[in-house]
C-alpha cells in the first residue's frame, strides 16, 4: 500500500486525524488525488523537497592601495605696489 507524508493537518474518515510530518497509508483512494494536488500530502516514496543551501561565494580579498600624498602648493602673497599703500 502507498504511503503519504502529511504536509498540513488533515481529518479523514473514519474519524482520523493526521498532523504535519505523519506518514499514513490508510487514506481513502478517492481523496488521494485531490490531497496531492492541493499540497496537503506528498508521496513518501519520493525524496522530500530539500531547500538547497546557497553555495558560498568565493572570497575576494579587498584591494588596499597605499594612500597618495597630495602635493602641497603654497600660494605666493600678492606683490604689493606703491599704489596699494
Amino acid at each position: 500500500m502507498a504511503k503519504y507524508r502529511v504536509l498540513q493537518g488533515i481529518d479523514y474518515p473514519p474519524n482520523k486525524r493526521a498532523e504535519i510530518g505523519d506518514v499514513i497509508e490508510d487514506l481513502p483512494a478517492t481523496a488521494i488525488k485531490w490531497l496531492l494536488e492541493s499540497g496537503a500530502i506528498e508521496d513518501s516514496s519520493k525524496p522530500a523537497n530539500k531547500v538547497e543551501e546557497p553555495k558560498p561565494e568565493p572570497s575576494i580579498e579587498p584591494v588596499v592601495e597605499a594612500p597618495v600624498e597630495a602635493e602641497v602648493i603654497e600660494e605666493e602673497a600678492p606683490a604689493t605696489t606703491d599704489e596699494d599703500e
